[in-house]
């Protein structure tokens, strides 16, 4: 009984995710059809390769003006074993793009909500909603990467940066270290010429009180002579 509400209740997410399918008309190169459509939010450009690729599993896709993909004689055996008509289109609708599928089997005959085939013509306008999501979501992931990538460049380029001050700062640190010991040495230079020239002051303040005794010396026998 568990397993059984399990499977129900994924079943129900299944049908959530799937797509919105409506029953309606659309006038398609000045002929109005009957068939299904969707509305999906994402941009014409992806629409028109995945609708183009997932309609040439039926036959040969004719592309029209303003977005009309036609495969006349198309086989779709979920549907009928006879060849059959399909037109699709891809218009603005409310702000979203809407992917229009007329499946006809002649006389004016599609398929529609009374239509016995009508699960089947819902399936493929689903598989195209499930493939415009997964390609979607393979886009997310690119761009995901690319802004991976995008940081990935920005942190090299950072780490650079800051190698290169690492470098600049030791530089510097090995260039004022070098000063302060040139400073040193010099500090110690000074030091002993400040010691020296007190020395040397001693020495000329003796030499000149000695020169001086000398000069009053020789005056004074100057005058006894």
């Amino acid at each position: 009984m568990k397993k059984l509400f399990i499977i129900y209740i994924l079943l129900l997410s299944i049908q959530s995710i799937r797509a919105q399918v409506f029953t309606g008309t659309q006038e398609i190169e000045r002929a109005t059809k009957e068939g299904l459509y969707t509305t999906v939010a994402i941009e014409d450009k992806y629409i028109k390769p995945i609708l183009q690729n997932e309609l040439a599993k039926y036959g040969s896709v004719e592309v029209g003006r303003s977005n009309v993909f036609r495969i006349t004689g198309a086989r779709i055996s979920s549907i009928s074993s006879d060849p059959l008509m399909v037109v699709s289109k891809i218009s603005s609708d409310k702000g979203k793009n809407k992917i229009f599928l007329s499946i006809g089997f002649g006389d004016e005959v599609y398929v529609n909500s009374s239509h016995p085939k009508y699960l089947a013509a819902e399936r493929i306008l689903n598989d195209i909603v499930d493939q415009l999501k997964r390609q979607g979501e393979v886009r997310m992931e690119e761009k995901n990467l690319d802004d991976i990538k995008t940081k990935q460049i920005k942190a090299v380029t950072v780490a650079d940066r800051l190698t290169r001050a690492l470098e600049n700062n030791k530089r510097e640190k090995d260039r004022l270290l070098l000063k302060i010991e040139e400073n040193r040495i010099e500090l110690e230079r000074l030091q002993m010429e400040v010691e020296q020239n007190k020395k040397d002051q001693l020495l000329m303040n003796e030499g000149l009180i000695n020169q001086q005794k000398k000069v009053e010396e020789a005056k004074i026998k100057s005058k006894k002579q």
